[in-house]
Protein backbone atom coordinates (compact mmCIF):
# COMPACT_ATOMS: atom_id res chain seq x y z
CA UNK A 1 0.00 0.00 0.00
CA UNK A 2 1.40 3.44 -1.16
CA UNK A 3 1.20 6.58 1.26
CA UNK A 4 -0.93 8.85 -0.44
CA UNK A 5 -0.32 11.60 2.31
CA UNK A 6 -2.49 13.01 5.20
CA UNK A 7 -6.50 12.12 4.74
CA UNK A 8 -7.03 16.11 5.85
CA UNK A 9 -5.88 19.28 5.44
CA UNK A 10 -6.55 21.77 8.23
CA UNK A 11 -6.94 25.52 7.41
CA UNK A 12 -6.82 28.47 10.02
CA UNK A 13 -6.12 31.93 10.26
CA UNK A 14 -5.91 34.40 13.44
CA UNK A 15 -4.97 37.54 14.21
CA UNK A 16 -0.98 38.49 15.51
CA UNK A 17 -0.96 42.07 17.50
CA UNK A 18 2.87 43.23 17.26
CA UNK A 19 4.41 46.67 18.12
CA UNK A 20 3.91 48.45 14.91
CA UNK A 21 7.17 49.56 14.46
CA UNK A 22 8.24 45.85 13.66
CA UNK A 23 5.99 45.57 10.56
CA UNK A 24 8.55 45.06 8.39
CA UNK A 25 10.49 42.72 10.47
CA UNK A 26 7.77 41.02 11.23
CA UNK A 27 6.27 40.52 7.42
CA UNK A 28 10.40 39.06 6.63
CA UNK A 29 9.64 36.38 9.81
CA UNK A 30 6.26 35.57 8.53
CA UNK A 31 7.63 34.56 5.16
CA UNK A 32 10.46 32.51 5.73
CA UNK A 33 7.99 30.23 8.40
CA UNK A 34 6.69 27.13 5.76
CA UNK A 35 2.90 26.52 5.43
CA UNK A 36 2.25 30.26 6.36
CA UNK A 37 0.87 33.47 4.18
CA UNK A 38 0.68 36.64 5.55
CA UNK A 39 -1.63 39.43 4.57
CA UNK A 40 -1.52 42.98 4.30
CA UNK A 41 -1.15 45.07 7.06
CA UNK A 42 -4.63 45.58 8.60
CA UNK A 43 -5.99 49.09 7.54
CA UNK A 44 -8.08 49.87 10.34
CA UNK A 45 -4.84 50.08 12.87
CA UNK A 46 -1.10 49.12 13.30
CA UNK A 47 -0.15 46.59 15.05
CA UNK A 48 -2.60 43.50 13.87
CA UNK A 49 -2.21 41.29 11.09
CA UNK A 50 -3.97 38.67 9.79
CA UNK A 51 -2.10 34.92 9.16
CA UNK A 52 -3.40 32.03 6.99
CA UNK A 53 -1.81 28.82 7.93
CA UNK A 54 -2.10 25.41 6.32
CA UNK A 55 -1.48 21.96 7.67
CA UNK A 56 -1.81 18.24 8.04
CA UNK A 57 -3.16 18.43 11.49
CA UNK A 58 -4.75 20.61 14.28
CA UNK A 59 -1.21 20.49 16.25
CA UNK A 60 1.05 21.69 13.26
CA UNK A 61 -1.31 24.99 13.45
CA UNK A 62 -0.34 25.13 17.43
CA UNK A 63 2.71 24.64 16.58
CA UNK A 64 2.68 27.60 13.95
CA UNK A 65 1.39 29.89 16.49
CA UNK A 66 3.70 29.44 18.75
CA UNK A 67 6.82 30.08 16.22
CA UNK A 68 4.49 33.78 15.82
CA UNK A 69 4.30 33.82 18.95
CA UNK A 70 8.21 33.94 19.93
CA UNK A 71 8.96 36.48 17.12
CA UNK A 72 10.12 39.75 18.41
CA UNK A 73 7.48 42.45 19.33
CA UNK A 74 4.80 39.76 18.73
CA UNK A 75 2.31 40.23 21.60
CA UNK A 76 -0.01 36.91 20.85
CA UNK A 77 -2.23 35.44 18.34
CA UNK A 78 -5.55 34.93 18.29
CA UNK A 79 -7.04 31.97 16.64
CA UNK A 80 -10.12 33.15 14.41
CA UNK A 81 -10.74 30.58 12.05
CA UNK A 82 -10.22 26.92 11.59
CA UNK A 83 -11.65 24.40 8.70
CA UNK A 84 -10.53 20.95 7.99
CA UNK A 85 -11.13 19.73 4.91
CA UNK A 86 -10.38 16.12 3.20
CA UNK A 87 -7.99 16.19 0.58
CA UNK A 88 -9.80 15.38 -1.75
CA UNK A 89 -12.49 18.81 -1.02
CA UNK A 90 -8.62 20.61 -0.82
CA UNK A 91 -7.62 20.01 -3.91
CA UNK A 92 -10.98 20.62 -5.66
CA UNK A 93 -12.12 24.39 -6.24
CA UNK A 94 -14.42 25.34 -4.16
CA UNK A 95 -15.61 28.83 -5.86
CA UNK A 96 -16.31 28.07 -9.63
CA UNK A 97 -15.87 31.02 -12.22
CA UNK A 98 -19.22 32.91 -13.33
CA UNK A 99 -18.60 33.91 -16.90
CA UNK A 100 -21.89 36.80 -18.07
CA UNK A 101 -23.15 35.91 -22.00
Amino acid sequence: MTDVGPPEVHIASFIVHYQPDQDEALELALNGIEQVEPQPADPAGPGKRIVICEGPHQGYILDQMEVIESLPGVYGCSMVYHEVMNTREADQQMITEVKSA
